[in-house]
């Protein structure tokens, strides 16, 4: 499936649009699901989500494991358990490994385990687009 990317505000620095890879998923946990804009992250080394939507949908991090983590904003404690997700315009649910840190910096970042595993993801910055499609396995 092909996808425009997204632009967002500028930084005050630079005071350019960016265009961003993002696309909507569904997050499924015991109590609800939630739709959210998702960044596809090729830096990632795996699926980032903030603590909250944890929270929010009923996906328990109580026996997740634990681990510190460095990046871009600094350090802190990630909690990775196995989520399903459903990205926008694809038939099915899949199930990740995810991250779920107390950030302001982060949202939802899909990331390199896993995602890209299941999926050929394909970047054509210079069109605009970019593509998300299933592989078997």
């Amino acid at each position: 499936m092909k996808y425009k990317y997204s632009t967002v505000f500028p930084p005050s620095y630079t005071k350019k649009f960016i265009r961003r890879p993002m696309v909507e998923i569904e997050i499924f946990g015991h109590k609800s699901k939630l739709k959210q804009l998702a960044l596809i992250d090729s830096g990632a080394d795996y699926s980032l989500f903030n603590f909250d939507i944890a929270e929010l949908v009923g996906i328990d991090l109580k026996n997740a494991k634990q681990d510190k983590v460095t990046g871009i904003t600094g350090h802190g404690e990630i909690f990775f358990t196995d989520i399903e997700i459903k990205i926008e315009h694809l038939d099915n649910k899949i199930r990740i490994p995810a991250g779920f840190i107390k950030s302001p910096h982060v949202s939802v970042l899909l990331g390199q385990e896993a995602f890209f595993d299941l999926n050929r993801i394909k970047f054509e910055r210079d069109h605009n687009t970019f593509e998300i499609n299933p592989v078997g396995k």
